[in-house]
């Protein structure tokens, strides 16, 4: 047994025996008793050992080298290096091990404690030992157990009325851990203290700014309380109180949990639950505790709150603020689905409504340009679904979100899409909520098949349809089906595609949904058209465009048009294909659909002259830029590189052929669709 034996893995690693370094030989050996320590009072297989000691290929002598360490080991460690089946442990005294000693007096939390504990600390621990991936759980625990000490010795140092001594090591914390918001707290509160208010402030603003950039995430109530704080000490204190009745005060609060940019007037009546809201508006207005933004482009009035009062307005008395942001967030969920309703139907959704709406006054004339009033009202859907969210109202998150859709998917408004769609989601996994999982899913899924993600979007759609069959929802089971089958479609797995929208069509008629059957006609078609039986593509197309002009869906109709062209196309009949697919271009044109309509202007150029067809690919290919379509900039970019080398010009055809090698590289290049 040896004597005065001291084993230190908080910085460097290092053994001692009686005051003096001990031989432990070679670095293997020394791996090896790290590992044992950092898992100190454990059995460590010799599994473990092998692999933390060569992590690639372990030589054949592996298990009789790890026996050779360990008892080259014992002759200083004696028996506190202990055959363990199916392993070994090391058990040491607390005054043999730092790693025990600064447990021991951390855990007595007093301020002398917390010193002796932290000076225990020489580095980033085993820092002159190669790194295992093994130990990295261990290191992590320690390094975080370190960073709470200081983060509560920092604690102690402020309520004992020294918070200067604090502040350099939080802003090395805070530094280390730009996402640790306690630190941030205890920094700007040691600010504040010391008497540095310009500088808490400053601080509160980059622990905003890390936070919101790097989690998209505001700050919490506890710091965002303590901001506040500052700001009234700078600014002196609002016109808050007598003046300011219940119904100001709600709309107050209300606005501010909202959080958007501005509001319509109708959003104030919605929060009051009442028809009209001028009066309060004027008061609020009078008291300049609101900011009037003008008229939008539907011509509304909007408002928004001062900064001041946006930061300071949670935190005035009155009623909980829950059935109140309910309304008007079910205000914008009852305009953005009127205005839904003005633009082409969406099929991929579950086939009933669960969270409450909200009647806005006027809402058939705000909603009579669907495109327009959601551009005007864009930033403030964005934070309708973040506020939903954000809220616990998970079912108004997922609707909201599903009722932007038909104008994010006919616009290419993508980041839109994806931003109220995860946030949405994480509200309904949160929640439990399986609806809104299952159709928040679906969404990402189409938005991954239109940025070429086809391993994303088979895992949401399968997932989707998962969740749907679990809840009985056959609408949902047939979007998710209709999903999976154009993932199958685009990588030339037919079969698989043609079950997949088979099941659709045949949900779909079961529910009497004649747009989905219209979609799923369409679907089918397609996968007849990519193996080459003309016959029946020509049936389902036909069928479908019958249903679809039957139905009176516009949209549906463009798409069946143009794929009637393609198989007129592909048929050899070129001027009734040239007919429907101008006919297409056309309708899409007017609909205000960029992404089919650049799909018409690729069609169209097989039929034309080369220059014409430059121009119609090269209009294409600027819309595909835009929307993100890789696989389809990849296709054009190539064929506008053939054209140019037909024309002889080397040096454009040239870029544009690296450019699409470039793109085919990002994508799964299987067969290209039509």
């Amino acid at each position: 047994m040896a004597d005065r034996l001291e084993l230190r893995i908080l910085g460097t690693f290092e053994l001692t025996r009686d005051g003096v370094a001990a031989s432990v030989g070679g670095v293997k050996p020394r791996q090896l008793l790290a590992t044992l320590a950092l898992h100190h009072g454990r059995t460590v297989s010799v599994d473990h050992l092998i692999e933390v000691l060569w992590p690639q290929d372990p030589p054949r002598s592996a298990l009789a080298n790890v026996q050779t360490y360990v008892s080259a080991l014992r002759t200083c460690l004696g028996d506190r290096l202990r055959r363990q089946p199916p392993g070994y442990r090391l058990e040491l005294c607390p005054d043999e091990l730092d790693l025990l000693r600064f447990e021991e007096h951390a855990r007595g939390g007093d301020p002398a404690g917390l010193a002796a504990a932290l000076e225990l600390w020489r580095g980033e621990p085993l820092e002159n030992l190669p790194a295992s991936p093994l130990w990295r759980t261990e290191i992590d625990r320690l390094v975080e157990r370190h960073r709470s000490v200081r983060q509560r010795r920092a604690l102690l140092r402020i309520e004992a009325g020294q918070p200067a001594a604090a502040v350099d090591e939080l802003r090395r914390l805070v530094g280390e851990e730009p996402l640790r918001e306690e630190a941030w707290q205890l920094l700007v509160t040691a600010l504040r203290d010391a008497g540095h208010r310009a500088e808490a402030l400053s601080a509160y603003a980059a622990a905003r700014r890390t936070l919101t950039e790097e989690l998209g995430v505001e700050p919490g109530e506890p710091l965002r309380r303590l901001h506040r704080t500052l700001l009234v000490e700078e600014e002196g204190p609002l016109p808050f109180g007598a003046r300011l009745d219940g119904a100001a005060a709600l709309v107050l609060r209300g606005l501010a949990r909202l959080a958007v940019p501005s509001v319509p007037g109708w959003v104030t009546a919605a929060l009051l639950d009442r028809p009209d809201a001028t009066e309060v508006l004027a008061s609020l207005d009078r008291a300049r505790l609101l900011r009037p933004a003008g008229p939008d482009e539907l011509g509304q009035a909007r408002y928004g709150l001062p900064v001041l009062v946006g930061l300071l307005a949670p935190d005035l008395p009155g009623e909980a603020i829950g059935a109140a942001l309910t309304r008007a967030l079910g205000g914008y969920l009852s305009l953005a689905e009127r205005a839904a309703g003005g633009l082409p139907p969406q099929v991929f959704g579950p086939g009933l409504t669960v969270a409450p709406r909200w009647p806005v006054p006027d809402a058939a004339e705000l909603t009579g340009d669907p495109v327009r009033w959601f551009a005007a009202e864009r930033q403030a859907l964005l934070g309708a679904v973040e506020a939903a969210a954000g809220n616990g109202l998970s079912d108004l998150a997922w609707e909201l979100a599903h009722a932007m859709v038909a104008w994010c998917d006919m616009g290419g408004h993508t980041a839109e899409w994806e931003q109220t769609h995860r946030a949405a989601l994480a509200a309904c996994r949160a929640d439990g909520n399986l609806l809104g999982e299952a159709v928040t899913l679906r969404g990402l899924g189409q938005l991954h098949l239109y940025r070429d993600h086809y391993e994303e979007a088979a895992e949401a759609f399968s997932r989707s349809r998962l969740l749907f069959a679990r809840l009985g929802n056959l609408c949902g089971q047939a979007a998710a089906l209709a999903g999976l089958g154009t993932g199958h479609r685009i990588r030339g797995e037919l079969d698989d595609a043609l079950d997949c929208y088979r099941q659709a069509l045949e949900a779909y008629r079961m529910l009497g949904h004649r747009h989905g059957e219209a979609y799923a006609l369409g679907a089918l078609g397609m996968v007849w058209l990519a193996r080459g039986d003309l016959a029946e593509a020509f049936r389902d197309f036909g069928v479908g465009l019958r249903l679809a002009e039957e139905i009176g869906d516009a949209h549906r109709s463009a798409l069946l048009t143009r794929q009637l062209g393609l198989a007129r196309l592909r048929s050899g009949d070129l001027a009734h294909a040239r007919a429907d697919l101008t006919a297409a271009l056309d309708r899409f044109a007017v609909l205000g659909d960029a992404h089919c309509e650049a799909y018409c202007l690729t069609d169209l150029a097989a039929l034309e002259a080369p220059e014409v067809a430059v121009r119609r690919l090269t209009q294409a290919l600027e819309i595909f830029e835009r929307i993100g379509d890789r696989r389809a900039q990849a296709q054009t970019s190539r064929r506008l590189g053939e054209l140019h080398r037909g024309d002889a010009r080397y040096g454009l055809s040239d870029a544009y052929l690296a450019e699409a090698r470039r793109l085919q590289s990002t994508v799964e290049m299987t067969r290209m669709p039509f």
